[in-house]
């Protein structure tokens, strides 16, 4: 089938793209605030678990990175600020902020739509840090404006309390005019508990680039030329005149459609793995996003597409 230009769809199309791919982690916290390794110990951790790139987002304080050329090193900083309707902080993200912006962390007076702003204005990204886990409403959630995108999965808060996965959170956002980017982090702290995993190298962003470097990466982050995982690979993905998405994976268990309302289809492997799926945008749908797992509930997550 013939390919068209899929920025008609205001969808960025990383498998479009020449360049190489790059595996970074966006959300890391080291001894600088609540974590407990140091900034060279967090490059030797995710450089030997095979990451090309890492955000050091310690609260409040944007923490130098380490001199090395083991990893590309983004500068990050996380807040948490304001008031939900359960009475719990935002917790607001960014990468690419070099300079620790003029605020106090875990400040409920604060309006979390200036911590965004500063962000933004100060060429980073906005990011919303793990929704379920703060219990955020939808009410809440549609206060901000102006975000980049929202964390669909944070292997810590799903190890901590199996609330790492904001799937509908996200959803009812599109549903209601907005268009996030999604992005699985590890929001790693390190702390050693009782019958709980090492929150660290469990989720990525997989970067489509040019050639590697810090600017490249940002850059490719704005555009949404990335897609997120916790194990599969996606290889390919197309969309033709028709409205028809074609992709390759590594082997999967299932390959979802999601939409909302009522709309979308899962295919789920019989007698073996799935590792193609076509599937045909239907009329009135003003999105799809699309979730691969394997055998292991690994799942990788494109960007939103939409109609």
């Amino acid at each position: 089938m013939k390919e068209i230009d899929d920025t008609s769809k205001r969808f960025a199309n990383p498998w479009k793209e020449d360049g190489v791919w790059l595996k970074g982690n966006l959300h890391t916290h080291s001894i600088n605030s609540d974590g407990t390794k140091t900034p060279d110990e967090l490059v030797k951790l995710y450089r030997e678990a095979g990451y090309d790139f890492l955000a050091i987002t310690d609260h409040s304080v944007v923490t130098e990175p380490p001199e090395t050329d083991e990893l590309l090193l983004i500068p990050g900083v996380e807040y948490c600020v304001g008031r939900t309707s359960a009475g719990t902080y935002y917790h607001l993200l960014t990468v690419g902020v070099d300079k620790t912006p003029p605020y106090k962390d875990f400040d409920r007076d604060i309006d979390p739509q200036i911590i965004v702003n500063h962000f933004k204005e100060n060429g980073g990204l906005a990011i919303l840090a793990h929704p379920y886990w703060s219990g955020l409403t939808h009410r809440d959630i549609m206060r901000l404006t102006n975000l980049d995108g929202v964390e669909i999965y944070n292997t810590s808060c799903e190890y901590e309390r199996g609330l790492g996965y904001s799937g509908p959170h996200i959803d009812s956002m599109i549903v209601d005019g907005v268009k996030p980017l999604i992005y699985a982090v590890d929001d790693h702290h390190g702390a050693e508990r009782p019958y709980m995993l090492l929150d660290a190298c469990g989720a990525w962003v997989m970067v489509k680039v040019e050639k590697p470097s810090k600017e490249a990466i940002m850059d490719s982050l704005k555009k949404g030329f990335f897609y997120s995982s916790t194990g599969p690979t996606i290889h390919s993905l197309s969309i033709d005149e028709e409205k028809g998405i074609s992709m390759h994976t590594s082997p999967a268990k299932s390959i979802t459609f999601l939409s909302m309302p009522t709309r979308g289809r899962k295919l789920i492997a019989t007698d073996q793995p799935l590792e193609e799926a076509y599937y045909q945008m239907q009329e009135g749908m003003k999105y799809i996003r699309i979730e691969v797992t394997d055998d292991q509930g690994r799942t990788a997550w494109t960007n939103p597409i939409y109609s």
